[in-house]
């Protein structure tokens, strides 16, 4: 039995957006990720290794500064570890990870200055790694004042606790190394904004497209049900009377459950395109089994071609209400090439108690299609009920 997860794509203008598609595994991904943050750690600490060696040769209280020097080289590459794995995960800082933050830049702050008098100048050399992880791990405002006030303390500190000015290649490496922390903290943010918004855009393609088919659905199986329904009532009563006229009705029964299951399933694989000559025969046949008498062009040439599509929903949305809705004896269709008039002799604005004329789930449909191709959907329930769909003229040579 095959295990693999179902999979949806949409196919909207041209992109594909899939809900749901089978994972790979993410080991060897995250097996990348970890290798290149140890290995940009490992690369910054190298600037390390010089001022320890040198100071712990030298011995007595030099050593001791060497191993505070250590000592803030393990707090930076653990914690600036934790960072940059938050950071390509895309999840940013807690608040309670970004005051932990803080507080390992204020433990190796201390010990900074404390080596200053054992080291001199060699203790400055753990002010970028301080820097660094000031910038990358605090909010870009507050992380920019911290590294700035750090350095700006460190250099006014420097002259009394080792007797000499902060020198300026240091000064320079701990504003550089905290500049470049900072943009690329803030290029991580920007990435994961971006990332946040290209999904909410894709669920937002996805909740369109089931809108729409969902409209579709309603639109197709609404009709064909109340066909169904109306032709099943129809065959019961001749079951007595007319056996073979019941059997005809049974027939086209099985015809049109075939065409609705057919319908739903073209639909659903969102290639279905609508005839409005076909919905036109469909819906007199439909009237007329009924026992309204349909008044319907034969002819469907002079319209638009692009409001065929608006006009064939129109047809099938109006045929539904006739003969769910309305009681009418007559139903009348006039088609020009911009404007389509479907009028009912019915109960018009009573056809349907307790909703105001014009508000149901189909012709809202309908009003969103008309809208998407430039057109306007009016009702008129004053003498029976009157479906207007109309669009402006069009000028491309295509209509007269």
């Amino acid at each position: 039995m095959s295990h693999r997860r179902s999979e949806v794509t949409i196919e909207e203008d041209g992109v594909t957006t899939p809900e749901a598609t089978t994972q790979k595994p993410s080991r060897p991904r995250s097996e990348r990720l970890s290798a290149t943050t140890w290995l940009w750690v490992v690369f910054w600490l190298i600037f390390l290794v010089q001022p320890v060696t040198s100071n712990i040769t030298a011995g007595g209280g030099r050593t001791a500064g060497a191993c505070i020097l250590i000592a803030g080289g393990l707090l930076y590459g653990v914690q600036t570890t934790r960072i940059m794995r938050r950071m390509w995960s895309g999840r940013p800082l807690t608040t309670t990870e970004q005051s932990i933050t803080g507080l390992v830049a204020m433990v190796m702050t201390g010990g900074m200055l404390a080596a200053a008098p054992l080291l001199g100048q060699s203790a400055f050399a753990l002010l970028p790694y301080c820097v660094v992880v000031l910038a990358l791990g605090s909010a870009i405002k507050v992380g920019a004042t911290l590294a700035l006030s750090l350095c700006a303390a460190t250099y006014a500190l420097s002259p009394s606790l080792t007797g000499k000015p902060l020198e300026t290649g240091l000064l320079f490496a701990a504003l550089a190394s905290g500049a470049a922390a900072g943009l690329g903290a803030f290029s991580a943010a920007r990435g994961r904004e971006a990332e946040v918004a290209r999904e909410d855009a894709a669920l937002l393609r996805v909740q369109e497209e089931r809108n729409r088919m969902a409209r579709d659905l309603h639109d197709i199986l609404g009709h064909s049900l109340t066909v169904i329904t109306m032709k099943a009532e129809l065959a019961g009563k001749l079951v007595d009377l007319d056996p073979a006229k019941a059997k005809e009705q049974i027939a086209e029964l099985e015809q049109l459950s075939r065409s609705a299951l057919a319908d739903v399933r073209t639909t659903v694989s969102g290639y279905r395109e609508m005839s409005l000559s076909g919905e036109i025969a469909r819906a007199r046949t439909a009237l007329t089994d009924a026992g309204v008498r349909a008044d319907m062009p034969m002819s469907v040439d002079a319209v638009s071609p692009d409001l065929r599509e608006l006009f064939a929903w129109a047809v099938r949305e109006a045929t539904t209400n006739v003969i769910r809705h309305s009681g009418a004896s007559r139903c009348t269709m006039t088609i020009e090439p911009t404007r389509l008039v479907v009028a009912d002799d019915g109960r018009g604005s009573d056809a349907t108690p307790g909703t105001a004329a014009g508000s149901g789930n189909g012709l809202a449909g309908l009003r969103e299609r008309a809208e998407a191709v430039g057109a306007s959907v009016a009702v008129d329930t004053s003498d029976g009920f009157r479906l207007i769909v109309g669009a402006p003229p069009r000028n491309n040579g295509e209509t007269r």
